[in-house]
């Protein structure tokens, strides 16, 4: 066997090895031109055959010896090498991914496990160890996997029935309320036999989901089995959008407050339809709006802009910055805004990441919004999603959100101007605002080196969950405008904290970080 790997396996490449390096070279390529870093096309391929062993443990791969051109690929199973391959130069794309592939080629061959498995297993594992390289954002789906993900993001349209996971008989156990199955006439219990005329027997959950799915509004045709004995009926009805919605509405008094759940594509169209309504209310008032992005974990690039610029009159929202020269982006308000001035809170949370900081940084920097909870994620970066010749898809982190007024979002995420990571829901809470609500200056954000932001996210550090003293700070926010105003200031990095005394006061971080020291 080592003599033949030592040979390059002579002959021609079996047709699955021309396709894997085809998808292999296609991976390689869009790392080495999108992904945030440079990463050397040497380290990936050793990356991905090493994966090969997650498969069968007794398979191993490494980098040999060697380095520059001498530098070579080693396979090994049951600790024995059955092969090693020349590295070629880093540069030589397609060449690696014939190297990788034929490596691929040669642990199937040594290894009964591999040979038993599907090509996509061997893929995936592939690529996974391909994107252990990269950062934890950038990953592999497989084709299925990645199918779902695309329809999810198209907005795939579906019916509104629930099937029963325990078996394949496709029994329906739940109707979504209002959806196009429960206007059609279908009921719990009825068991689904053929979709479009195409019978379900013998098709897998998978299928049939899929079966079900399809464009919005497109029609399909439904048998189901009902009753005993089972009677045969067919209902005709058209695909719908059933998605959880991304925006809630509520009242107190007169400030409206969003739950923004997630930034999907109709997710400013709501909140802008809810300040709408607000503007509507018969001698009522728009007193405040908050927007709680508690547990938020991101979405939309576009839509958490969009959202900004409901609040913003003019000014930039996010910047992006990557290695791709179409990774720089800026974003402005268009100056369209329904609500520049209506005051705003926004509430965050340790959960509340990626699109979430994006609106929250922009309305902070920008003097818009007060925001009150505990330190976000800090998930600043991009992703952007490339499709590969086998439909299954490469998740690469490409870009990296700048805040208005300068600062990096990844790992350092956004700090409240009102910090209650420490406070209970007590009214003592509550009273501590109004006796300090001056806060002290400290240092712009933008100038923080890593020390500085250390000491700035340790003052308020990432909590999860929805106190309700979140929501009664915003209350009182909004129902006091000096108070409001004082806490607003965009120079003020203010804190409620509990001082020595165990009286919750407001005061500022900035005296705790006089380590924070501008960048040279």
């Amino acid at each position: 066997m080592l003599a033949a790997a030592l040979a390059g396996c002579a002959g021609p490449p079996s047709p699955d090895a021309v396709a894997d390096a085809r998808l292999f070279a296609q991976g390689m390529t869009d790392i080495h031109e999108l992904y945030i870093q440079p990463v050397a096309n040497r380290d990936l391929v050793v990356a991905g055959a090493a994966r090969l062993a997650t498969l069968d443990p007794a398979l191993g791969a490494a980098a040999g010896p060697g380095a520059g051109s001498q530098a070579s690929l080693v396979v090994s199973y049951d600790h024995h090498t059955i092969g090693s391959f020349r590295m070629p130069d880093d540069g030589d794309t397609a060449a690696l991914a014939d190297t990788l592939a034929g490596a691929v080629a040669l642990a199937r061959r040594a290894s009964p496990r591999l040979a038993a498995l599907p090509e996509a297993a061997i893929d995936k594992a592939v690529f996974d160890g391909m994107t252990s390289k990269l950062d934890r954002f950038s990953r592999y789906s497989p084709p299925e996997v990645a199918r779902e993900a695309r329809e999810s993001r198209n907005g795939f349209g579906r019916i509104g029935v629930t099937l029963d996971t325990s078996n394949d008989d496709f029994r329906i156990t739940a109707l979504v309320p209002g959806s196009p199955a429960e206007h059609a006439g279908i009921r719990p219990g009825d068991r689904i036999v053929a979709i479009d005329g195409v019978a379900t027997a013998g098709r897998t959950r998978a299928e049939v989901t899929h079966m079900l799915r399809g464009p919005e509004h497109a029609p399909i045709a439904v048998a189901v089995e009902r009753g005993q004995p089972p009677e045969r009926r067919e209902f005709h009805m058209r695909r719908a959008i059933l998605a959880r919605p991304p925006v809630t509405l509520t009242w107190l008094g007169d400030v409206a407050v969003f739950r923004v759940a997630t930034f999907n594509r109709i997710t400013t169209e709501k909140v802008a339809e809810g300040l709408a309504e607000a503007e509507r209310r018969p001698g009522r008032r728009l007193a405040g709006v908050v927007l709680d992005l508690r547990g938020n974990p991101g979405g939309l690039l576009e839509q958490a802009v969009s959202l900004a610029d409901l609040f913003v009159a003019a000014g930039p929202i996010v910047s992006t910055t990557g290695r791709h020269p179409a990774s720089f982006q800026r974003f402005v308000a268009s100056g369209k805004a329904p609500a520049p001035r209506v005051p705003v809170v926004v509430l965050i949370d340790a959960g509340s990441a990626s699109a979430s900081e994006i609106v929250a940084a922009a309305l902070q920097d920008l003097g818009r919004a007060v925001i009150v909870g505990s330190s976000s994620y800090g998930k600043g970066t991009v992703q952007t999603v490339m499709r590969l010749p086998n439909d299954g898809e490469l998740i690469l982190t490409w870009a990296r959100l700048v805040a208005p007024s300068g600062y990096l979002l990844q790992a350092h995420g956004v700090v409240p101007s009102l910090c209650t990571s420490g406070l209970g829901d007590n009214a003592a809470a509550l009273d501590g605002i109004r006796a300090a609500a001056g806060g002290i200056a400290g240092e712009p954000r933008a100038q923080l080196d890593e020390a500085g932001w250390r000491e700035l996210r340790r003052a308020c550090p990432p909590r999860h969950g929805n106190p309700g003293i979140d929501l009664q700070i915003a209350e009182r926010l909004l129902a006091d405008p000096a108070l409001y105003a004082a806490a607003l200031r965009p120079a003020a990095r203010t804190s409620l904290v509990r001082a020595e005394s165990g009286e919750p006061s407001l005061t500022g971080p900035g005296a705790a970080l006089s380590s924070g020291r501008p960048r040279n």
